[in-house]
C-alpha cells in the first residue's frame, strides 16, 4: 500500500494516520520520544507492509506485471492500489476524497516531518498528490521516476500497458483489500487492549 491506502486504514486516530505518511521516513528502531500514538501509527504502517509481503492475494497480482516488471511489482503495485482506491473512492471510502487528504496533510503537519521527507510532503501537499491519483497518468509518471531512481528505465515502456489490465487490477483489489481492513481493525482493536491494560498497571503502582 501506497500512502493514501495507509492513512484510509489507519483512519480513526490522528497518530495512526500520521504513521501512514511518516512510517516511509522514521527507519529502524522506534524513536522513544515520538508522541506514543505515532509509534503505534508507525507500528501500524510496518504491520501493513508486512501483511501485503505475505498475503497470497499480493502475490497473484504481482505476476499481472509481467516478467519485465516482476521486480518491481510490490512497489508499483502499492502504486496501482492508491490508484485503484483514490479513482473509486465512493465505492471503497467515506465522504469526498478531498476531504480526506486535506485531513491528512493537516494531521500529518502537526507532527515533526524527518527531513527526508519534508520534500515529498510539500510536494504532496502543494498538488494535493493523493487526489490526483485518481488519473492513471499521474501514477504512471511516479513510476517512471521510481524506474529511473533504480536504474530500471529501460523498462519504463512496459508500464503502459497496465492500464489495460486495470480491471482485472480492480477485481484483485476488491479480493485483498477488504481482508486488509478486517485485519488491521484486529489489530487496532489488540493494541488499544494492551495499552489500556499498560496505562490501568502504570496507574495501579502509581497509587500503591
Amino acid at each position: 500500500m501506497n500512502h493514501l491506502a495507509h492513512c484510509w486504514l489507519a483512519r480513526g486516530n490522528n497518530g495512526h494516520i500520521a504513521g501512514g505518511f511518516l512510517g516511509d521516513y522514521y527507519k529502524g528502531p522506534i524513536q522513544q520520544d515520538l508522541p506514543e500514538e505515532l509509534q503505534q501509527g508507525i507500528r501500524l504502517h510496518r504491520y501493513i507492509d508486512s501483511l501485503t509481503n505475505q498475503m497470497p492475494e499480493f502475490r497473484s497480482t504481482y505476476e499481472r506485471f509481467g516478467i519485465e516488471l516482476r521486480r518491481v511489482a510490490p512497489i508499483l503495485l502499492d502504486l496501482v492500489a492508491d490508484h485503484l482506491l483514490a479513482r473509486h473512492w465512493d465505492n471503497h471510502g467515506k465522504g469526498k476524497l478531498s476531504d480526506f487528504t486535506a485531513n491528512c496533510y493537516r494531521i500529518i503537519g502537526e507532527y515533526r516531518v524527518p527531513e527526508v521527507g519534508k520534500r515529498v510532503f510539500h510536494h504532496v501537499v502543494s498538488r494535493d498528490l493523493w487526489c490526483e491519483y485518481a488519473n492513471f497518468d499521474v501514477i504512471l509518471s511516479v513510476m517512471c521516476r521510481i524506474l529511473t531512481r533504480l536504474r530500471l528505465e529501460d523498462r519504463a515502456i512496459h508500464l503502459a500497458e497496465l492500464e489495460f489490465k486495470l480491471s482485472d487490477f480492480y477485481d484483485d483489489f476488491c479480493q485483498y483489500f477488504p481482508l486488509l481492513e478486517e485485519q488491521v481493525q484486529t489489530w487496532k482493536a489488540a493494541n488499544t487492549q494492551a495499552r489500556d491494560s499498560k496505562a490501568q498497571s502504570i496507574n495501579e503502582s502509581v497509587s500503591v
